[in-house]
């Protein structure tokens, strides 16, 4: 450990005695300040001990974890746009849906009444029947299939951002390397 060396100056109280030298640091120290020395040594060595075994605590922890929540949270938020979407699509359609009703009531009602009128005269005919048929079957036609209604999907564009993981891997030093690009888009999972 350490060598003795004589009558050296101790590099803490700067008295010339019988020294030690430590070989880490090559400084001498008198027996008391040799102990004082090693101890503050020891405690560096706990330090570093602490810190490793903090380091590795944080390592279990963050093992792709950070990557990991950046998916995640592109996932949530992908998600929460298309609920936003189809919250403000069933909106609309709903919203139609009750206008085109009202237009549908309204022509029935006058379907009904020129039905009861006719019927109360009792002046029909094939064609009267014929005509109120057609109008009948017109007015479910338009509750069945609204011609103002329609739903299209746009596939030339992606309102939802991709996301990729890009891998570099390769020797140090850049000597050579390559990536792996998992994309998910449109088409598909995609490796380059």
């Amino acid at each position: 450990m350490a060598t003795a060396t004589n009558n050296a100056s101790c590099i803490k109280c700067r008295k010339a005695k019988s020294t030690l030298k430590c070989p880490g640091c090559a400084q001498d120290f008198c027996s008391n300040h040799l102990n004082d020395h090693r101890q503050e040594l020891n405690q560096q060595f706990d330090e570093i001990e602490l810190n490793t075994d903090l380091f590795r605590q944080t390592l279990n922890e963050q093992t792709n974890n950070s990557f990991i929540q950046q998916i995640d949270q592109w996932e949530k938020e992908s998600i929460d746009k298309i609920q936003q979407i189809a919250n403000q699509c069933r909106h609309l359609i709903i919203e139609q849906t009750n206008k085109n009703i009202q237009k549908i009531e309204i022509d029935f009602n006058k379907l009904t009444n020129e039905i009861t009128e006719v019927r109360r005269e009792n002046d029909f005919n094939e064609i009267d029947l014929n005509e109120f048929n057609q109008k009948l079957k017109q007015l479910q036609k338009q509750l069945d299939q609204p011609s103002t209604i329609s739903i299209q999907q746009d596939l030339t564009s992606s309102f939802i951002n991709e996301i990729s993981v890009v891998i570099l891997s390769g020797k140090s030093r850049g000597k050579k390397s390559h990536s792996v690009i998992l994309s998910h888009s449109k088409q598909g999972v995609q490796y380059a």
